[in-house]
This record gives structure tokens, sequence and C-alpha cells, in this order.
């Protein structure tokens, strides 16, 4: 067995025991708290992949050699395969400025819905935003605080997509480990973020989430048509193609509801897709600690079909 296959089957091993959280080995405490320690440095990247066909529907069933990982055009060895939907890590991020206010309740009944029919060892967090962000719920399992923790959130002030979405890579998300998917639901018109797109988008990617926007700027474009007047259309086109570039750069996808009673079914739509995703992960040839973005392909060996992974990652640094 090549030393590459050993490090693939200590990964493995690895990840199965990360699905049971909390759990530690019996006789950890009887080993000595002096003297050396011993440490493995692996820096693998997952990739989660979707593979559609042309109907659109999901294409279940593919063997690991179906699949063909290149990063910066150069082969890699995928050491860890799966197909079957893995845990999740999901942070819901709510939109709870002024402009939202008259839709509050289908969010709120939708969002409470969502986290209740999550999978055994899925966990979410749950954090809202308008001039401020604040985190309402961290990581968990518990439903019981939902309807409390819902009904005590007031939708006023601005809007501060970026700085959600920066504040939620960097805080929420730091030391979470394994599958990551972050669901934003806004209008998607950001005016008062400190943080810029730039460095929103950058967190994004180096956090490794996937990020699903659901988005109403479309069906906020097509009201100022008539009610908005002085709102430019060009910052509707400009926001729209931000939240775009930000699900591709991650992996995810923006869904647009006609309006906030149908978030049932966009739940529904994103949830389907983590549990039908396969996960995909090698170690990088490229040892170089630089810093640097890497691209990543994904390759199936089946005509007519569309495949959305996230285009890239950025190297560790030293």
């Amino acid at each position: 067995m090549t030393t590459r296959k050993i490090l693939g089957a200590c990964l493995l091993a690895a990840a199965l025991a990360a699905l049971a959280p909390g759990q530690t080995p019996q006789g950890e405490t009887d080993l000595p708290q002096a003297g050396f320690k011993i440490g493995v440095e692996v820096n693998m990247v997952n990739v989660p992949v979707t593979v559609r066909g042309a109907d659109g529907d999901f294409v279940r069933g593919l063997p690991q050699d179906s699949f063909r990982l290149l990063e910066d055009g150069q082969p890699q060895e995928i050491l860890f395969f799966a197909q079957e939907g893995l845990p999740v890590h999901i942070a819901i991020v709510l939109d709870n400025s002024g402009s939202v206010r008259s839709e509050w309740g289908a969010i709120r009944y939708a969002t409470r819905r969502f986290i209740e029919q999550l999978k055994p060892g899925d966990r979410f967090s749950l954090t809202s935003f308008n001039t401020e962000i604040r985190l309402k719920m961290d990581w968990g399992t518990d439903t019981a605080r939902l309807d409390p923790v819902l009904t005590s959130i007031y939708c006023k002030g601005n809007t501060k997509v970026w700085d959600a979405v920066w504040v939620v890579c960097n805080d929420v998300f730091r030391g979470v480990e394994g599958k990551k998917a972050m669901i934003i639901m806004s209008d998607g018109m950001d005016n008062e973020s400190a943080v810029t797109y730039e460095e929103a988008l950058e967190a994004a990617v180096q956090a490794e989430v996937a990020v699903y926007v659901v988005s109403k700027t479309e069906a906020l474009r097509q009201l100022a048509l008539t009610l908005y007047r002085e709102v430019p259309q060009k910052q509707f086109l400009i926001a729209d193609q931000a939240l775009r570039k930000l699900a591709y750069a991650t992996g995810g996808r923006v869904l647009y509801p006609n309006n906030f009673g149908q978030l049932d079914d966009i739940y529904a739509d994103v949830d389907e897709e983590l549990r039908n995703q396969y996960t995909l992960g090698y170690v990088s040839d490229n040892t170089d600690k630089d810093g640097s973005y890497r691209q990543i392909e994904v390759r199936v060996a089946r005509p007519g079909v569309s495949i959305t992974a996230r285009p890239g990652y950025y190297a560790p640094r030293e």
C-alpha cells in the first residue's frame, strides 16, 4: 500500500470519527501530560459535487472512478469519496432589515420548518442582520428555542449583507470542519456594510462554505419600475451579479422566489441538493504554503451532465 493510500485510510477514519462529535476515547485522560506530542498535519481539500442530467434531475450512484480532480490543471488522487449525504453544518443567515418587514411571518415559518426537518448529525446556527449582525443561536440541534428566538427578531434598519457574510464566515464557522453551507435570506441590496464585497467574497472562499442565496433582487427590480423609480436599475443589476459570483465561487446557488411565501420550496431545493452531493477529498500535490488561490476542476466520465463544484480554494499559509 502506497503512502498516499495509507494517508487516505487515516483520513477516512478521522472523517468517520468526526461524525460523532463530543465523544472522548476511553483512556485518553490517562495519557502522560508531559513529554512529547505526536502531531499529524494534513491539508485535506474537500469538494462537494452536484451532478445533474440533461433533465435537471440528480445523477446518483456514480462510482469513484467516474470522477477526475484537477488542481491548476494537474490531476490529483481522490483519497476520500462519499456519495451519501454527509452531515452538514448549516448557517441560516436572515435579513431582518426594514425592507422585509411585510414578509417576516413567511420567513419565520419556513425557516422553522426547514430547521426542524434537518437530518440526524446536522447542526445549525441562526444569525440575523440589519444594521447589526447578531448570532441568535450557536451550533446545535435543539429546536425548542426556535419559536421564541424567531419571534424576538424585529425588522428595521438598513441592510449589511457583506458584513453578515464576513462575520459568519470568520466567526461562526471558525474551527468548524467537514461539510459546510450557508443559506442567506435577503433582498440583496446592501446599503451600509463596512466590509467590502471583495472582502466578504474572500472570507467565504477561505471558509470553504457553500453559499446559497435566496434573493428577491429581481422581484425588487421589477417593483422598482413602478414604485421606486429613484433607485437606479444599475444598482439591482450590480447586486444580482455580486450574489451570483458569491454563490459560484463557493459552489452554491442563487435562488429567486417571487415572494418569501415560496420559501418552503426553496428550502426543500437546497436540502435536496445537499443530500444528493458527492464529496471528494484530496491532498494537493503542491505542498507550498503560500496562501495562493488554486483552481479546482471536476470532470465526470458521463456525457450530457452538468457539474456544480467550487472552482478553487486558498492554500494554507506557513
